[in-house]
């Protein structure tokens, strides 16, 4: 006669936390991600367009300063693009590693935050630079992301874990 192993599911499986929602904090669930839509893009924009303030006034600063037979050709304006881009990267990089949130943000009361509601550390910080660099590259497809993700969130945020919060 053969011997009939009896397994118990309570013993050898841990039970699933249902109320896992409850120990979540707000910020964290998408119906609050995809209310920050709107903020996220205006505050994104007016970034931008510090940003480009900024490169503006290089732009007529170094006009001003070219000799008067210079003439730009593709490789000219290849190095302005690089700047530029650059200059973008570096303004949303300090931003983030300084204060979790950028001028834009500040002004719509937004803030970057990890999901213990806790502002960037250093290496979040990194990777959501990495993430925005990742963003941005495939025609900042990365960005549009939060349009069409489940949690609307975009590469950035996930790539390093993070939130957007109101404050």
């Amino acid at each position: 006669m053969r011997k009939r192993t009896i397994i118990s599911i309570q013993d050898d499986q841990p039970g699933l936390d249902f109320e896992e929602a409850t120990h979540s904090l707000p910020f964290t669930f998408p119906e609050y991600q995809r209310q920050m839509l709107a903020p996220r893009i205006a505050a994104g924009l007016i970034d931008l367009a510090i940003v480009a303030l900024i490169f503006g006034i290089f732009l007529v600063t170094t006009g001003l300063e070219m000799p008067d037979n210079f003439t730009p050709d593709r490789r000219v304006f290849g190095i302005y693009g690089a700047c530029y881009f650059a200059l973008v990267t570096i303004y949303f990089f300090l931003f983030m590693l300084s204060a979790s949130q950028t001028p834009g943000m500040k002004y719509l009361g937004l803030i970057v935050v990890t999901p213990e509601d806790i502002p960037l550390d250093p290496q979040r910080a990194c990777w959501r630079g990495a993430g925005y660099l990742i963003s941005t590259l495939p025609l900042l497809l990365g960005f549009g992301w939060m349009l069409i993700d489940p949690e609307h969130l975009t590469w950035a945020d996930k790539v390093s874990g993070t939130y957007i919060k109101k404050i």
